[in-house]
């Protein structure tokens, strides 16, 4: 997985429906934090998924 240094906010913000993106499983906290805010703000709806073995994490927007 190449690493990801962006920051996390705008990546997620530019997701559209049935779109994923994957990060660290390092910055988990934060993709998840961010994922809840953006979702109430913007009215989206996200789901994350972690990958233990390939240490990832993965925001797909669902609506």
């Amino acid at each position: 997985m190449e690493e990801i240094t962006e920051k996390i906010r705008p990546l997620l913000v530019g997701l559209g429906v049935g779109e994923s993106i994957s990060f660290p499983i390092a910055r988990m906290k934060s993709v998840r934090t961010q994922a809840s805010e953006l979702g109430a703000i913007h009215n989206r709806q996200y789901v994350t998924r972690t990958n233990r073995s390939e240490q990832i994490i993965t925001v797909t927007r669902i609506s």
